[in-house]
């Protein structure tokens, strides 16, 4: 609910503040006096083009705040993340006098079209130059499920929807990927046949190279190595018969000394691991004997494997890693055709069931329609719309490349379905049928809206509506039943309405009073809550003649439901 909206220097609103409440909120004042500023000034919040004309004469900017409740739930919040549950939503527009605008929320600094967002979101115009709803007809559709109740089946269409769209993503993805490896298939098979040619194997290189360097130093390896063996355990006088040798001479000793028994495990140890060294030593220089053709065989792989690394400039180790890859991107090819028609089966399976979601909310529509048309054209004519008729039309939009089918034929698929939903009115008997947007004048569509707010209670709950004059062209003999409509969409709605008729006025929850007044050179706009003595007044004088006039003064206690003479109310 729209709790403050404050105005400086916009045109001849100098500093003006509405303090506004629940229900229905009725600003009145004569022709001229200001009460279209109100609604210039919600545009502005509403993103409308500002230019430095509408600055007050004299001074550097405009600025127009509205200040809201708490936000309900976390739809709004997640819209604009500087907002948030429980405090107050404060929107904030600023026109400069050198061209600039700036938009805020909660003090900061937002995006022109995060506070656009925002106030559609909480306030609905419905002036004489804003009809933001029913002049487009991609809106139509939701004053339509709103009457129907149709919040679950378009869940439940939603749901179908992106399923079928997940479907068909992975299909486009799938030809996508055949189509790539198709357009590569003869580059990877020449790629995997050349290196099944040198057929490398994983850790061959380094094994190569290993051999290699020990061909390179056969001859010291060879030299040292027999040296080793023989100082090891092969001379008259190796390592190990010189350690025989000493074990021998202690063991007798071992009954004199006990520590004699540690030095003989020593050397046993020792005897041991010279034995193990000399043989691990063996066979390495057996392993030395090799042919010159070895050599040459060793080096011609290697050279086979370099050639391959800079032929893709990749290790052998990742090459084999990337053949398995292209293998399996043609095996994958050959499997397509079967992958692809099973894909294709799931697109048809989730098509068909949008289709029959789609049903659902069309079956749903039309017998909504039959209902709605009737009630809004029974209103408008109580409205001084006599002979006037409002049709709803419903139908499907062929499309041959859709996947959903309806009677065996591609029909366009929407968020909200497969109708598009179009209003028409025929204002006056005689006359052409024609949509919202084309044929309806400002007052009549004003009147649509009102009637259809009204059947549908659409909107966010708690949102802000603002009627400008919507009694124009209508005659004193309506009022009463405009104002009745009016009470009745206050049940869901605020309203905010900017009327000239004294029955509207008199049933309001809040009054409002806009004056123009005129101090020295300078014109400024006032605006009054109206109430007791000061409210019958105001509607004395939207009857006509003088407002202090008592036969006016009763008439105007009459509508306001106050005895004549006292002025509590």
């Amino acid at each position: 609910m729209l709790r403050r909206l404050r105005i400086e220097n916009l045109a001849v609103v100098e500093d003006v503040t509405l303090e506004l409440g629940p229900g229905l909120n009725v600003l009145t004042g004569s022709t001229g006096a200001g009460k279209s500023l109100i609604v210039g000034a919600v545009n502005l919040l509403l993103g409308e083009r500002a230019t430095p004309d509408v600055i007050r004469l004299g001074e550097d900017e405009a600025r127009v705040e509205a200040e809201f409740d708490p936000i309900q739930g976390d739809d709004l919040a997640a819209l604009v993340h500087l907002m948030a549950p429980r405090e107050p939503v404060r929107l904030t527009r600023r026109v400069g006098r050198n061209g600039r605008s700036t938009a805020t929320v909660n003090g900061r600094t937002v995006p022109l079209k995060d506070l656009r967002a925002a106030c559609a979101r909480l306030i609905e115009p419905h002036g004489q130059n804003v009809q933001y709803q029913l002049r487009d007809p991609a809106q139509h559709i939701e004053y339509i499920d709103a009457f129907a109740g149709n919040d679950a089946p378009r869940a439940a269409f939603a749901a179908e929807l992106a399923a079928l769209r997940d479907a068909q993503s992975l299909l486009a993805r799938h030809d996508a990927d055949v189509a790539a490896v198709a357009e590569k298939r003869e580059l990877y098979a020449h790629r995997i046949e050349e290196i099944g040619r040198v057929a490398p194997r994983v850790g061959e290189k380094d094994e190569l190279e290993t051999r290699a360097r020990l061909f390179a130093h056969a001859e010291k390896l060879y030299t040292a190595l027999e040296a080793t063996c023989g100082a090891l355990y092969d001379d008259d006088h190796s390592a190990s018969s010189l350690a025989g040798e000493c074990a021998r001479r202690l063991m007798p000793l071992g009954s004199i000394d006990p520590r004699i028994a540690t030095i003989l495990d020593r050397l046993a140890q020792v005897a041991v691991l010279l034995e193990e060294a000399a043989a691990q030593a063996r066979d390495v220089l057996d392993g030395l004997e090799f042919e010159p053709s070895d050599v040459e065989r060793v080096q011609e792989r290697l050279e086979a494997l370099a050639r391959l690394e800079r032929r893709y400039n990749a290790t052998i180790d990742s090459l084999l890693e990337q053949k398995a890859v292209w293998e399996a991107a043609i095996d994958e090819l050959g499997a397509g055709p079967e992958r692809r028609e099973r894909l294709a089966r799931e697109v048809t399976a989730a098509a068909e069931r949008v289709a029959k979601a789609g049903r659902v909310l069309t079956e749903s529509r039309l017998g909504a329609a039959v209902r709605m048309d009737q009630l809004v054209t029974d209103a408008l004519q109580r409205l001084s719309m006599r002979g006037a008729s409002f049709r709803t039309a419903i139908a499907y939009v062929p499309d041959p490349s859709s996947p959903v089918r309806v009677g065996g034929a591609g029909v366009a698929c929407g968020e909200n379905g497969l109708d598009t939903v179009r209003m028409f009115i025929r204002a006056n008997p005689g006359e052409a049928e024609g949509g919202l947007d084309a044929i309806a004048s400002t007052g009549e569509l004003s009147r649509v809206a009102l009637v259809l707010k009204q059947l549908a209670a659409s909107g966010l709950p708690g949102s802000t509506l603002i009627f400008d004059e919507i009694d124009a062209g209508v005659g004193a003999d309506l009022g009463d039943a405009l104002a009745e409509n009016l009470l009745a969409l206050a049940k869901y709605h605020q309203i905010i309405c900017i009327t000239h008729m004294p029955q509207i006025a008199a049933r309001g929850q809040s009054h409002l009073v806009v004056r123009k007044e005129i101090d020295g050179d300078r014109t400024r706009v006032r605006v009054t809550t109206a109430a007791g003595d000061q409210r019958t007044r105001e509607i004395a004088r939207m009857l006509g003649g003088d407002e202090g006039s008592d036969r006016r003064r009763a008439l105007a206690a009459e509508l306001l439901g106050t005895p004549p003479g006292d002025h509590r109310k």
